[in-house]
């Protein structure tokens, strides 16, 4: 997908990554990340093995946070690194592609998240943290441009894999799980050209910003529908009414 090889830029790597963070200061309380090696088409080649830990933060995880991802005070301060120890160990997982590959979310808050670490955190390498910032890929952003939900609304995580015939493998919010599935989503949409292809023709069929003669166009094209010159003049001629 000539789109997708725009983005990866011929790399041979990516780390998928999720971060869960505090309530108030969103510092990161847990890291997930997953290294996929890629073919030369951006598909993938393999899966490995994933990096997880807890992190302390500086100030506290929040009641809402801790009923969404299970995670407590008491957890984060008996099995939690510091930050920098956690950055550490990504940057060890990742080895020598930790300055060549792009990390890949699902969204942008995970971007913040580790924005807001290293202001909380100034014993950080800074240059690790702006690695990460620099090359994010918002794997979200990317495939709503593609699918959408019925009232062209984004999906979830969950909800995409299931336009894939997928379900989501393992507990939703805990910070690995969610990457591996993020994962599973990417190459879903790599392998099922003709569901992606179904999806955008129906996403294509609800713009709403666009001139209305092309509008009605391409409403029509979207549900497999002819449209003659005769038709599309009688759009235009109509908007101008």
């Amino acid at each position: 997908m000539q789109a997708l090889e725009k983005i990866l830029k011929n790399r041979k790597s990516l780390c998928f990554i999720d971060l869960e963070g505090t309530q108030f200061s969103h510092e990161m309380i847990a890291i997930g990340a997953v290294k996929v090696d890629l073919h030369k088409d951006g598909s993938i080649k393999k899966i490995h093995k994933g990096y997880y830990t807890l992190v302390k933060p500086k100030s506290r995880i929040g009641k809402v946070v801790t009923e969404l991802t299970g995670i407590t005070e008491k957890d984060v301060k008996e099995n939690g690194v510091p930050f920098r120890v956690a950055l550490n160990g990504l940057k060890k997982y990742m080895g020598f592609c930790f300055n060549k590959c792009l990390f890949v979310a699902f969204g942008n808050h995970d971007f913040r998240i580790m924005a807001q670490s290293l202001a909380h955190n100034l014993d950080v390498n800074k240059e690790d943290v702006e690695t990460v910032i620099k090359h994010q890929f918002d794997l979200a952003d990317f495939l709503s441009t593609y699918i959408k939900d019925e009232n062209n609304n984004n999906l979830s995580l969950a909800n995409f894999l299931k336009i894939f015939n997928i379900e989501f493998k393992g507990t939703q919010h805990n910070a690995l799980a969610d990457t591996l599935n993020t994962v599973y989503l990417y190459d879903a949409f790599l392998k099922n050209k003709e569901i992606v292809v179904n999806e955008y023709r129906k996403t294509l069929g609800m713009y709403r910003h666009l001139p209305e003669p092309i509008h009605l166009a391409i409403e029509k094209l979207s549900k497999k529908e002819n449209v003659s010159a005769e038709e599309f003049e009688s759009y235009v001629r109509n908007s101008l009414k």
